[in-house]
């Protein structure tokens, strides 16, 4: 729980101090609740912490190995399907650790049954893919690459063919890597969606309620930053189940615990 610290405390009777200790009070109890609907078997603690902003508080927890290694995850749900409110927006142009996002309408599932990593030619792509492996062999569950070809409604049919080749190849090639070092309960799989937009070709793939989708940041991103791109973005709109991005130059070897 982030609480605002730009509210300035002089003594015990002032109004910041009390307005302070109520908002410390009303954290706690938020804290407890969300605490009391974690299901047994799962291990969970709460803290309370003071910062600039949501945002900046939840990325400095997630960067502090005093408490036992750096998180994995920053994950944050949504205000309507997909749509972005202000904090999820903040972390998706700046997090140093991967985000998982939720739709709001999504239906908790009993588990992960598979990974989709969403793969390109551009350069970071080795860096997801290392993410989804990891986390394919982490969770034990496959791991499906997905490549997205959209040629335009102008597109002639030849361009079309000669780019889903393409993408097909370059997945297989990526299959061919992934499948050496998963164990043999993490299937590799491949999928190339059609279509004249990328919508169409996202509309012609299935998806499972019980998977999570991956992608990458943007080429403008910062080193070891995250910045949401605008196919990613429309890849966010368009799904109905989970989203994790990750960053730049993310290296999951690095977190520890």
């Amino acid at each position: 729980m982030v609480l605002p610290d730009d509210a300035p405390t002089y003594h015990m009777y002032s109004p910041d101090h009390a307005y302070n200790e109520e908002m410390r009070k009303q954290g706690s109890e938020w804290l407890e609740d969300g605490l009391s609907r974690v299901p047994a078997g799962v291990k969970a603690n709460g803290h309370l912490i003071a910062a600039e902003s949501v945002s900046e508080g939840l990325i400095a927890e997630a960067e502090d190995s005093s408490k036992g290694g750096g998180a994995g995850l920053i994950v944050v749900g949504t205000s309507h399907h997909f749509r972005l409110g202000s904090i999820a927006d903040e972390l998706l142009h700046s997090s140093t650790v991967p985000v998982a996002l939720a739709p709001s309408e999504y239906e908790d599932q009993p588990a992960i049954t598979r990974i989709t990593c969403a793969t390109g030619v551009r350069e970071g792509h080795d860096v997801l893919l290392k993410f989804a492996i990891h986390a394919a062999a982490e969770w034990k569950v496959p791991l499906r690459l997905m490549s997205l070809v959209a040629v335009g409604e102008d597109g002639p049919e030849e361009r079309r063919q000669e780019w889903s080749e393409l993408a097909q190849m370059h997945i297989n090639t990526l299959a061919e890597k992934a499948a050496e070092v998963l164990p043999p309960e993490c299937p590799v799989t491949t999928v190339v969606g059609h279509g004249d937009t990328l919508v169409d070709a996202v509309n012609a793939l299935e998806f499972a309620d019980s998977e999570i989708v991956m992608v990458g940041s943007s080429r403008l991103a910062q080193p070891r930053r995250l910045f949401i791109g605008r196919t990613a973005t429309k890849l966010m709109r368009l799904l109905t189940v989970p989203m994790i991005v990750v960053p730049r130059d993310y290296d999951p070897d690095e977190i520890s615990g």
